[in-house]
């Protein structure tokens, strides 16, 4: 049964950041269906990112993605490169885009509470591919 969970937890997580990428993707080359959904605001706040806030967002999707396949491919390292999305996502969510992006009104209420998901999503996959490590299920 561990290992079903397993599969079923690695190709969700697999899934779930690739969303980010497919994201990351749409907003970058500025696809305008896609980017409607989005408050305007949110959009200008994106628009003034700073180039190393762009590089970190890019950064921490790719490490997301990357720490997923490594969770597929049964590889202890997942945990760190979760982690590390993680911190990379908190860097620009806490360090930025809330202090001096305007974040606040750009993300709106929803925008803020699905941003501190997100963040909490890779740290649980972190702790989940530690606990997956431990019980022999990486490696």
């Amino acid at each position: 049964m561990r290992k079903a969970v397993f599969w079923v937890v690695a190709g969700l997580a697999l899934l779930w950041n690739g969303f980010g990428l497919y994201d990351l993707y749409m907003t970058l080359t500025v696809n305008q269906d896609y980017l409607a959904q989005f408050p305007p605001e949110m959009m200008a706040m994106i628009e003034a990112f700073p180039e190393w806030r762009r590089l970190l967002w890019t950064t921490s999707v790719f490490l997301g993605v990357i720490a997923a396949i490594l969770l597929l491919l049964r590889r202890p390292m997942a945990e760190r490169v979760f982690w590390a999305t993680a911190a990379a996502m908190a860097a620009g969510f806490f360090g930025y885009d809330l202090p001096f992006g305007n974040g606040i009104e750009a993300y709106g209420t929803f925008g803020l509470v699905f941003s501190v998901i997100l963040i909490a999503v890779q740290a649980l996959l972190a702790l989940y591919a530690r606990w997956a490590a431990r019980h022999g299920l990486l490696g």
